[in-house]
């Protein structure tokens, strides 16, 4: 923190101000001084000062803001905490470290390489073109990474080119993996609302009441607010449309691979569904005996509140079981699909979509069984439509059995939900589909300049991966990755601008671009991003998706 008496006052205008301070000269001279003109916010903790991203496009970026005090000693698990007031002024220049995960396998196209880990990591950026006055639409980013890894401050959701078309960017860290989504009877015992586990959903609610209470000290709207996000983070964009503590705190939402919707499992897992309660009991119970933590009243939570975060985690891994997402009563009363269902979510416009092949690198250590034993497989998963499923992939089973395992598992954990999303919105909600099939470049998302591996640059094998969609939608093909070409630039000016219209006035589309109709149940029209050109499609793998209708009905697995 750092005192600054000249510009005391300067900063209550509640807008981004732009601070001219005196390069530190005390004699006269005939040369001009040298000035230093740095962005500056009022917020209603205390001032912050940024850095320029673009000082030639007037775009400021503030990094590293706390928008909760340190989850840490006895505020682990639990719901985050109002920051403390501070006097005089805090730098905003520097991101915040990364909340605490295990590290990605070195070879894996998600490898994020050695991040910076803390528990004291509930911090968000703002990227604003605002100048004095303005109240532009708000986007606030989840990231994605299983709510398991992951961080808000990635290269490849830089905010600045967003914030040139026109919006305030806003990217967001929260807990994850046993740190941020641990259940455990002592916890929900403790609880004022009989609760635990949806702690990095809760972090999300914090994010989005300091974006409604502060946003306009940086030029943004709090009352045109769009919230997004990808795989993990459209599961939480999903949660928090489902969740009432989140009603009010945003106006639309934009989800990428990753819905909350089909019956509960009877196990968490990467692949989507949603864990209740007792389920998530039994995996902060088998996660607490690895650390040597017995019984369900106080004395646990102190025991478990003593572990280090190393030791959280290795208990996780010793352990063998996921955390994530779960119907906990309060965060999510019940279900998505009955919250959707009696018209219980918080109704605002969404955009929704999904890649043509989710799977390729993301299940890319799934293993290729002979012929005989991938269809036995898929008779013990699929039982009386293992015939159907068969069929409809016909084309993949005779690619290879991995092709077809990887190609199955995506189009029932991603462009299921999506659909799934769609429906449950209703034709009375202005909902707008996407999907996306043009093959990027596979690179290291959050190391552009690892080394070559098997998903290096420039390789379009994966076909439409997940996550391939996120350097269009920022806008920021050519930041990260390389051997872009004329369609990778022109399909991420269309994307971005789509996102951005969306946040403006709650449609898509406009000037300059080919139109995508709003969905609707009996043709269910998208909009396909394709490698020879962006047009409006319908029935985006109808028969492949009605497939796996029944299978979540009866809580499949």
């Amino acid at each position: 923190m750092r005192m600054n008496q000249t510009l005391a006052g300067l900063g209550t205008l509640g807008i981004i101000t732009m601070v001219t301070a005196c390069g530190g000269q005390t004699e006269t001279s005939d040369e001009p001084a040298e000035m230093a003109v740095e962005p500056m916010a009022q917020t209603v903790a205390g001032e912050l000062e940024g850095a320029w991203a673009d000082e030639a496009a007037g775009v400021s970026v503030f990094r590293g803001i706390a928008f909760a005090t340190p989850p840490v000693g006895d505020l682990r698990w639990r719901p985050p905490a109002a920051v403390e007031p501070w006097d005089g002024t805090k730098l905003a220049t520097e991101f915040g470290p990364a909340c605490w995960q295990a590290r990605n396998e070195e070879a894996s196209p998600y490898s994020r390489g050695e991040l910076a880990r803390s528990e004291d990591c509930l911090t968000l950026n703002v990227w604003s073109p605002a100048s004095v006055g303005q109240q532009l639409p708000v986007m606030v980013w989840f990231h994605g990474g299983g709510h398991s890894s992951g961080v808000g401050s990635a290269t490849i959701f830089d905010g600045t080119a967003m914030a040139k078309k026109g919006v305030l960017m806003v990217t967001a860290n929260y807990r994850l993996g046993p740190l941020g989504f641990l259940a455990h009877p002592a916890l929900t015992a403790e609880s004022e609302h009989g609760s635990s586990g949806n702690y990095g959903i809760l972090d999300h609610v914090a994010t989005l009441t300091w974006v409604r209470d502060n946003i306009a000290a940086f030029g943004g709207d709090p009352d045109n607010i769009t919230i997004f996000g990808q795989s993990a983070g459209s599961w939480s964009i999903c949660a928090l449309q489902a969740s009432p503590l989140a009603r009010g705190l945003f106006h639309r939402a934009i989800g990428h691979s990753g819905g909350c919707f089909g019956a509960p499992r009877s196990h968490l897992s990467a692949a989507g569904g949603v864990a209740t309660a007792t389920s998530g009991h039994e995996v902060g119970l088998a996660i607490a005996a690895e650390l040597g933590v017995a019984g369900e009243g106080p004395d646990a939570t102190a025991a478990l509140r003593a572990a280090t975060p190393e030791a959280v985690m290795a208990g996780q891994t010793a352990a063998g079981r996921g955390t994530g997402l779960l119907v906990d009563g309060w965060v999510m009363p019940t279900l998505a699909d009955d919250i959707f269902a009696t018209g219980e979510q918080n109704d605002v416009p969404v955009i929704l979509g999904s890649m043509s092949d989710e799977g390729t690198t993301l299940y890319a250590g799934m293993p290729e069984p002979p012929h005989d034993e991938f269809v036995a497989g898929i008779r013990s998963q699929y039982g009386g439509q293992a015939d159907a499923v068969l069929a409809a992939y016909a084309d993949e089973v005779a690619s290879s059995t991995r092709t077809a395992g990887q190609a199955i598992a995506a189009d029932r954990s991603f462009t299921w939900q999506m659909r799934a999303w769609a429906r449950a919105m209703g034709d009375t909600n202005d909902v707008y589909l996407y999907h996306f099939s043009h093959a990027p470049p596979v690179f290291r998302l959050y190391r552009p300049d690892g080394p070559e591996l098997d998903y290096a640059a420039g390789r379009r094998g994966a076909g439409a991966y997940h996550s391939g969609d996120l350097a269009y939608a920022f806008d920021n093909v050519g930041l990260v990755g390389i051997e872009w070409n004329d369609r990778d630039h022109e399909l991420s000016q269309q994307m971005s601008q789509y996102w951005v219209n969306f946040a403006t006035t709650g449609n898509p589309n406009g000037e300059g671009l080919p139109e995508w109709p709003k969905y609707e149940r009996a043709s269910e029209p998208a909009i396909h991003f394709a490698t020879d050109g962006t047009a409006a499609t319908s029935k985006v793998r109808e028969a492949k998706l009605d497939l796996f209708d029944s299978i979540y009905q009866v809580g499949g697995n």
